[in-house]
């Protein structure tokens, strides 16, 4: 027989439970929320102190130095591996940051196009994962710090390698968008834009209209056998919706102005890394030459690509791929994950190939067309001088 202080027991449990169900059913709805909540640093940049800069004249600021060579130089800017919390931006002696760029980043991001160049992957003060999820002026800020130590790099790198052999441009994620500046206010010199074999600028959207303005003497790459163009593209399952609306709508590039604007209602480039150019022809999966998950391998390491992975179309700016067999080739799922930059490469041969390729066919252009001549270092000015009478002339 059951005693009435058993029943208040029971009743007690059952509640406990239910709120327990409810709290996590909440948690799970507002998942997102309280990830962005979490990694606010909830100061304003204004008062904010930035983490020390980096001295790239130290091969300590890069995780691959730069290295004089007259062979092809590739500049790899990494994705985000800060998500947030204390501060704006990745502060270079973050334990976790950095670790993360060296056991998920650089295996899947720096190491696909080690066979084009001579690989400088340099460390910065990253925005934070957080800054990519709010339109505060806080987060501009803190790109705008990032991209400034990349610029500074990136000048670095510039002396170092030499002014003779083709470059390599690389940004994913984060990096995209700092790329896309470097193409701005570095490549704008004719001198240093004829030695663009190719900027690859992955998971980050690029307005078509840039072209036309901010990149003008750039395009999208048209075909396999294109050199001085930039391969771009956001790769996503059709059923993901609410990140594709994400990528179109809430992206931000730099502005001729130097300020950042928004991409929404601005068509967007492509160039399907299977067939090279900017083709809208679909791709099936017998094109795709392997896919990486490279997490966690030492540098120098050769990962055993897997291919046949996934097709691959554009479709109004996105690159429409399957949901890759191997389960190493998802995105992970958990608290934060679908903000994350991605522990695998989807194109990971597919782009080795490509900058291989691009690399010989800038060498050609150079063999016909010839080089242009450097710039003088050092200038004379020529003004005029008053015309005097010769003595007794």
């Amino acid at each position: 027989m059951n005693r009435p202080s058993d029943k208040i027991i029971q009743y007690s449990l059952y509640g406990a439970a239910a709120f327990v169900v409810l709290l996590t059913l909440f948690a799970f709805v507002s998942r997102d929320n309280l990830f962005r909540f979490l990694n606010d640093p909830r100061i304003p940049f204004q008062t904010y102190i930035p983490p020390a800069a980096p001295d790239y004249t130290d091969p300590a600021a890069w995780l691959i130095p730069p290295q004089a060579t007259k062979e092809a130089s590739v500049f790899v800017v990494l994705p985000t591996s800060y998500w947030g919390g204390k501060n704006w931006n990745m502060p270079l002696g973050s334990d976790v940051g950095v670790a993360r760029l060296k056991r998920v980043a650089l295996p899947n991001w720096a190491a696909p196009f080690a066979d084009a160049g001579t690989i400088a992957v340099p460390l910065y003060r990253a925005a934070s994962l957080y800054s990519f999820l709010t339109v505060r002026g806080d987060a501009r800020e803190a790109r705008s710090l990032a991209y400034r130590d990349v610029l500074t790099a990136f000048d670095v790198f510039l002396a170092k390698t030499g002014d003779k052999g083709p470059i390599i441009l690389v940004g994913v994620e984060q990096g995209g968008l700092h790329v896309l500046g470097l193409l701005q206010d570095r490549f704008n010199d004719p001198y240093v834009r004829e030695r663009l074999a190719v900027a690859y600028v992955v998971d980050f959207a690029v307005p078509l209209d840039l072209f036309d303005g901010a990149l003008s003497g750039l395009a999208p790459c048209a075909n396999k056998e294109d050199s001085r163009c930039i391969v771009t593209y956001g790769a996503f399952h059709p059923k993901e919706k609410s990140e594709i609306t994400r990528f179109t709508d809430r992206s931000m590039v730099w502005g001729q102005n130097g300020l950042l604007q928004q991409v929404k209602d601005r068509p967007l480039a492509c160039v399907n890394p299977l067939l090279g150019g900017t083709s809208t022809d679909f791709a099936p999966k017998r094109l795709h030459k392997g896919a990486v998950a490279a997490t966690g391998l030492e540098w120098g390491a050769t990962p055993a690509p897997m291919p046949a992975q996934t097709s691959a179309q554009c479709v109004d700016g996105i690159l429409l791929v399957d949901r890759p067999k191997s389960h190493a080739l998802r995105k992970p799922l958990g608290f934060g994950k679908r903000f994350k930059p991605d522990p695998f490469n989807l194109f990971y041969e597919d782009l080795s190939s490509d900058a291989k390729r691009r690399v010989d066919n800038l060498n050609k252009r150079f063999a016909i067309e010839g080089r242009l001549a450097p710039p003088f270092k050092n200038a004379i000015e020529i003004i005029d001088s008053p015309i005097r009478s010769v003595p007794g002339g």
